[in-house]
């Protein structure tokens, strides 16, 4: 302590009370949002006027939980930055941020917290001492200031979770969150912990929904006042939630070889579900707006929830959405995506499939419908057989061209000299168009020396060893190298995100299976259609959702085979045009991205 006034300067800061400053207000002052945003510079609430209220329940004594669920860009990020900034500024405390794994954080510290610090001046001599570019006080994951700090951490690290109490916790993209930190249980749960000693604690909740009833943002938002951003008519006065299917679109479709649609977009407008009236993009742009609470009780648990859909969003066109929902429509993982991130809704995905959905059999032209640009198949190992399956591709969906049983000893070479010879097969389509398989996947849970042994003597036909795991939240081919000891290619597949992407375009009819005639036979009988339909989504008390046989005794090999064509197919695109490059030129080429796998 350097003299009495310094003394006496210290005590009345501390005995100062904290200012009341909303966080909006804050934002409109002081925040600028660096180069890397949208519309980097000062920050407008007015720019996005419905995360003012987002933004002031966070110094709303009544209110301890802010829930948001939204569409992608919709401004969510600065609106966390701006809570984080305002408290740091004004009210310093220990704060966490949460974002679903420790690069993400790594991610977001280097491309939004540091430069907004950066730029927003009023934190920039709060966490760097004397003007400096680099502090010892400050790492990427770790930032620190005058009575408080920010800590990035990664929903999958349960020390990080656990580690140190904490007044204000942000957490962003919680559908994207492991179900487990570890073996600790909820990420958020063992976070809000750390928050039992601060009675003015605040709990921030963000996220782009992802499946329904497995969406954890869809249970925060259900158990808060479910306050949904509505825009009023201009005719009837009504306030109503604008949504997708209340859109009246005038558009072309074209259609390409490949089978990928085209839309040419001309108008959208919004049709009032009150009085019918139409109306444009930019009369609802400036209509009057504003929250509709649809569970107002909630608040007596302060506990406020917000929905935001991309209609609202400045940097979101209506044309834009509404192209994008039209062109993938029939795409069920396509559909999913344009639901989660520009309607800001949870898609629901098929949990079965009965197997009577799928015995609507075809009629093909040929041994390969025309429409297919590409082979693949799936060899599934058992004991005593080898069993696969032949699938032809487009870029809308697929066809089951010939499935098939190799009796034998996975241990006996006769058995494999037998699985060459049907994989070797040639097929042709009506026009007289000679196909090969151009890349097999070879399931290695069983019989694993025998399959590393074949698929090592058989590389350049394409044939690859796989490992399937059960892994919620991970794609669907997760990584791909080489078995040094070996000597082998081997590709880890997610296989439970593989039955989520089958199953949707199973019940959208997007794969289609052909009857036995003169060309084959395929074999696509009862037994197939069993199988296929062998399995069924289940969500576990985790919050994990897998995929489990109907019942124990249940054959699945059919679904398998399918599952490991589908992914050989994926390890094949590797270019935005591969749809495009198997019109009338040569065989792809035989080519996989790898590393060392150990």
């Amino acid at each position: 302590m350097k003299n009495p006034n310094e003394l006496r300067r210290l005590i009345r800061q501390s005995l100062k009370p904290p200012s009341r400053q909303s966080v909006a207000d804050w934002a409109d002052e002081f925040a600028t949002l660096p180069s890397t945003s949208a519309e980097p510079g000062r920050y407008r609430t007015a720019r996005v006027p419905y995360f003012k209220e987002v933004m002031n329940a966070f110094t709303d004594n009544r209110i301890k939980r802010v829930v948001v669920k939204s569409a992608s860009q919709t401004g969510k990020s600065a609106a966390l930055l701006n809570v984080l900034g305002r408290y740091a500024h004004l009210a310093p405390c220990a704060c966490m941020i949460i974002q679903p794994t420790l690069s993400d954080a790594q991610d977001f510290s280097k491309r939004r917290l540091s430069p907004f610090i950066r730029d927003t001046k009023a934190l920039t001599s709060l966490f760097y001492e004397k003007e400096k570019s680099r502090d010892a006080n400050q790492t990427i994951l770790s930032k620190y200031f005058k009575g408080g700090s920010v800590v990035l951490v990664g929903a999958n690290s349960p020390s990080g979770l656990a580690s140190r109490p904490i007044k204000i916790l942000l957490c962003d993209e919680v559908d994207r969150y492991p179900p487990s930190a570890g073996r600790e249980g909820s990420p958020i749960g063992l976070a809000e912990k750390r928050m039992t000693t601060f009675w003015d604690s605040k709990c921030g909740i963000f996220s782009t929904p992802t499946i329904k009833d497995a969406s954890l943002i869809d249970v925060e938002y259900e158990l808060g006042t479910q306050e949904e951003w509505r825009h009023e008519c201009p005719s009837c006065g009504s306030l109503e939630l604008l949504s997708y299917e209340q859109m009246i679109c005038d558009y072309d479709m074209r259609r390409r070889a490949t089978g990928v649609r085209t839309i040419l977009m001309k108008s959208v407008k919004w049709s009032c579900p009150k009085c019918g009236e139409l109306f444009d993009e930019v009369t609802m742009r400036n209509a009057k707006q504003r929250y509709v609470a649809q569970n107002p009780d909630a608040l007596a648990n302060g506990v406020r929830s917000f929905f935001i859909n991309g209609f609202a969003s400045p940097w979101l066109g209506w044309l834009d959405i509404m192209g994008e929902w039209l062109t993938v429509q029939g795409d069920p993982m396509k559909e999913m995506n344009v639901f989660n991130t520009r309607f800001g809704l949870s898609y629901e995905m098929p949990s079965e499939i009965d197997e009577s959905q799928l015995e609507d059999l075809y009629d093909y032209p040929a041994q390969v419908p025309d429409e297919a640009l590409i082979l693949t198949a799936g060899v599934d190992c058992q004991k005593d057989r080898l069993e696969y399956a032949v699938y032809g591709w487009h870029a809308e969906g697929g066809y089951g061209i010939l499935r098939g049983v190799v009796k034998g000893s996975p241990t006996d070479k006769a058995t494999w000299a037998e699985l060459d010879t049907r994989l070797n097969e040639r097929f042709t389509n009506a026009a007289g168009r000679e196909y090969r398989i151009e890349r097999t996947f070879i399931d290695s849970g069983y019989m694993t020396d025998y399959v590393y042994a074949y698929c090592r003597s058989r590389l350049r036909e394409g044939r690859f060893a796989i490992k399937g795991y059960s892994r919620y939240g991970q794609p669907f081919v997760m990584k791909t190298g080489v078995i040094k000891d070996a000597g082998v290619y081997l590709v880890v597949l997610n296989v439970d995100a593989g039955k989520e992407e089958i199953y949707t375009a199973l019940t959208a009819k997007k794969i289609r299976y052909g009857r036995d005639d003169e060309f084959l036979t395929r074999h696509f009988d009862e037994e197939f259609f069993q199988q296929l339909s062998s399995e069924r989504r289940v969500k576990k008390a985790n919050g994990a959702v897998v995929w489990e046989k109907v019942s124990a005794n249940a054959r699945n090999e059919c679904l398998d085979t399918l599952v490991y064509a589908l992914a050989a197919l994926k390890s094949c695109i590797t270019t935005a045009d591969f749809w495009e490059s198997l019109l009338g030129k040569p065989k792809p080429a035989r080519r996989i991205i790898s590393r060392d796998l150990g």
